[in-house]
């Protein structure tokens, strides 16, 4: 049974639902941001604090992953057990991009995978997670179409569930903010964004896989609750993250194709906490 509330109860309007309403300052200065897009927007009002570039679509990398995880998470216990059918070493990074090297005949729990998705943000992962849910790729891929359709990101389209660059695999920073914005209601995914790292293994114990997460800013001054960073040669660096500041008032922040994204996303925040008032 799925764990958490499916999308066919879902209202995409609620995902901009006005609450308090943080205020600026009117004195405050914009950061100047040196990527191609970009966005803050208030967690729980869904106002947008800062933008540039916000609906232009590009491509997303990694960011990808938490579509792949919220079809996951929505339609599986994090208990079942997966059982790796294929050899992934055979696929070069083009296809996987980055990866925990799973073995053919391996078991091991989603919950595990999970982890591995959004931590380590393994490519092999996406691919045997999508291949459990869907019985192939491209039958999870129109999954992610149709889910994106039902989210209401007009702006996105997916061709693979991993974020290797293809022609018309692409979204925006709105997008991504509002799907991150829905993701964060999975106390699941939640947790596993904003963990520094992770081992995790086999149901038989017999095989172990240990990484590090690339967000770097989860060990920064910042409080930073998580959630991915995507790189690819044509996506460029890019970042979301979500960030609290001392009074647990909380903000997504998106980066697309930025020169130096942990520089500019801690611009963005600092200068969002500075000139919003809750």
């Amino acid at each position: 049974m799925p764990a958490e509330d499916p999308t066919s109860e879902f209202n995409p309007v609620a995902l901009l639902d006005v609450n308090p309403v943080p205020l600026i300052n009117n004195d405050a200065i914009e950061p100047k941001i040196g990527a191609i897009a970009a966005i803050a927007m208030d967690l729980d009002s869904g106002i947008v604090l800062f933008e540039k570039n916000a609906r232009e679509q590009l491509p997303m990398a990694s960011l990808t992953k938490i579509m792949t995880a919220i079809i996951i998470l929505e339609s599986h216990d994090l208990d079942e057990i997966v059982t790796i059918d294929e050899n992934y070493g055979n696929l070069g990074e083009d296809v996987l991009g980055v990866r925990i090297w799973l073995r053919n005949g391996e078991k091991i729990t989603v919950g595990n995978l999970m982890i591995s998705l959004l931590v380590r943000s393994a490519g092999d992962t996406a691919y045997a997670l999508a291949k459990y849910h869907s019985g192939s790729v491209e039958a999870f891929v129109n999954e992610m179409n149709e889910r994106a359709k039902a989210l209401n990101l007009k702006d996105t389209h997916f061709v693979n569930p991993v974020g290797v660059d293809a022609d018309g695999h692409y979204s925006s920073a709105f997008d991504l903010a509002i799907l991150t914005k829905y993701a964060l209601r999975n106390k699941t995914f939640r947790n596993i964004v904003k963990m520094k790292g992770a081992t995790i293994e086999s149901t038989d114990g017999n095989i172990k896989h240990e990484f590090l997460s690339t967000n770097y800013l989860l060990d920064s001054y910042l409080d930073i609750q998580g959630v991915k960073t995507g790189t690819t040669e044509n996506a460029g660096e890019s970042l979301i993250n979500l960030a609290r500041n001392e009074y647990g008032n909380e903000i997504i922040t998106v980066l697309l194709n930025s020169p130096s994204r942990f520089q500019e996303n801690k611009s963005m925040i600092d200068w969002v906490f500075r000139s919003f008032e809750w």
